[in-house]
């Protein structure tokens, strides 16, 4: 949630009888469940309408939407031009996933929970690791500061907008700007290369699997890595510091690289345990996620949002020397979110102006080669996977064929 930097409500009171000074302000005010309510909280329950666009996911077949804060929607997509809604799991606080193997992982607001899909009519939940985000907290819409929380009292599980009365000693409003306000949350092609059967995410997360390691950034300012050598039960090491206020996460081999309000930067896992910075490169203030393919970055720059700024762009960049990344092309987009890219098709979710198909035989001039524009969408976040644009809007999913570019075909939509 975007600071502001203006204050609401705050006044200052003269209490007759102890001589106290408070501070009286409007607030998100935490809501909290104990410990042992939240813990044994969840399960696989039938499919229900979604009501919230979130991270989308790929694997055999079947297609995944995280609805933040809330759970996961599992979509048999067998036919494209039919998918059938098969089931919910209820994680609560959940933000962002990954699968490697039959086993998926999810965030569960300050937990990591590993679930077991080798059905994915009923999935098991096989483990729980307690305490590995303990900065995080779920999303709050209200443009207010957040009062002080008391960890003693259970898991903060949602906020309500209410006037706090502090004393002057304990007043420590904190405003929090980040992008979820939470665990990733916000995957195109974001191939994991789990050394086995992984999924593919959208351009927008900040789960992503690079061999036997599962990286999940906290806040934008925290990478997690977990071992899944045994993926059913990961090994829990310490949080990286990364810096830029991270908002995405894409693997390319060994690399990964992250999306910034300020610029792409580049860290390499050759030790997967502590990865290490390897280059960046700046742009104006923008929402910026990233998708890489052979010699090329992508990087989509969006004004507004959590991000601010008013710079709306793709910019192209070369990474062949990946200790200096070189920006070769910028190009005017309306309001660019998630992209993607599968050979020779470049894919833009350009918010109101819909989803974007350009010809990047040629990478560099990628921009100035659109061949095809659908505006009937609000689109958000895309996957392309076997000829199929798998593409998220603000009211639906929506399966594009393009096994011919000449002839882009809509297939289904999935609408909330």
């Amino acid at each position: 949630m975007k600071n502001t930097f203006w204050i609401l409500g705050i006044f200052i009171i003269f209490s007759s009888c102890k001589d106290k000074i408070q501070q009286k302000y409007m607030a998100n005010s935490p809501v909290y469940t104990d410990y042992e309510t939240f813990r044994n909280s969840g399960g696989f329950e039938a499919a229900r309408s979604i009501e919230q666009q979130g991270n989308i996911y790929f694997k055999d077949d079947f297609l995944f939407m995280v609805e933040p804060d809330k759970g996961i929607h599992f979509i048999d997509n067998t036919n494209p031009s039919a998918p059938v809604q098969t089931g919910f799991l209820n994680v609560w606080g959940a933000t962002g996933m990954s699968i490697k193997g039959n086993y998926l992982y999810a965030n569960s607001f300050i937990d990591m929970v590993v679930y077991d899909i080798s059905s994915f009519a009923s999935p098991v939940l096989v483990e729980r690791l307690e305490d590995v985000f303990p900065g995080a907290l779920p999303h709050s819409e209200k443009n207010y500061p957040y009062s002080t929380i008391d960890k003693s009292k259970g898991v903060v599980t949602s906020w309500t907008v209410e006037q706090v009365t502090e004393d002057v000693a304990n007043f420590q409003p904190t405003w929090v700007d980040c992008f979820t306000c939470g665990v990733g949350f916000e995957s195109s092609f974001v191939s994991e290369s789990g050394g086995g059967s992984t999924g593919i995410s959208g351009s927008i997360s900040l789960f992503t699997i690079i061999d036997d390691y599962l990286y999940v950034v906290e806040n934008g300012s925290k990478l997690h890595p977990f071992e899944i050598s045994n993926p059913a039960s990961p090994t829990v090491n310490e949080a990286v510091g990364i810096w830029g206020n991270v908002e995405t996460l894409f693997p390319y081999e060994n690399y990964i690289f992250m999306g910034t309000p300020t610029g792409m930067i580049v860290y390499e896992t050759s030790n997967p345990v502590v990865p290490t910075y390897v280059s960046s490169l700046s742009h104006a203030r923008g929402c910026d996620p990233v998708v890489v393919q052979d010699d090329y970055a992508y990087v989509t720059v969006r004004s507004g949002g959590p991000c601010g700024g008013d710079i709306n762009q793709l910019d192209v960049i070369d990474i062949s020397t990946i200790t200096t990344p070189v920006l070769k092309g910028s190009f005017n987009m309306k309001n660019p979110h998630g992209l993607g890219i599968d050979g020779a098709s470049l894919f833009i979710c350009d918010g109101e102006d819909g989803l974007k198909v350009f010809d990047a035989t040629n990478p560099e001039t990628a921009g100035n080669n659109k061949i095809h524009q659908f505006k009937n969408i609000q689109a958000t976040d895309i996957i392309p996977v076997n000829n199929i644009a798998i593409v998220i809007g603000e009211d639906g999913i929506f399966q594009y064929d393009y096994s011919d570019l000449s002839d882009i075909t809509l297939l289904s939509s999935l609408n909330f």
